[in-house]
């Protein structure tokens, strides 16, 4: 089954790229290029088991 998850990165001072997923901006991951930080944000999503998280909406009225 195909996922996609978006997420926001930037290039630190240091000249790494520093990303995390957006609807998990507390776990931060860091790679030297951005294919590296892509591999290390596949890794994070395996480690945080990504596939048990659904989105819902709670609406009151």
């Amino acid at each position: 089954m195909d996922m996609e998850l978006e997420y926001t990165y930037y290039k630190a001072e240091d000249g790494f790229f520093v990303g995390w997923f957006d609807d998990f901006p507390e776990d931060v991951t860091q790679g030297e290029t951005l294919e590296e930080l892509e591999e290390m944000l596949m890794d994070m999503y395996e480690c945080l088991n990504l596939v048990k998280y659904h989105k819902g909406k709670l609406i009151l009225a």
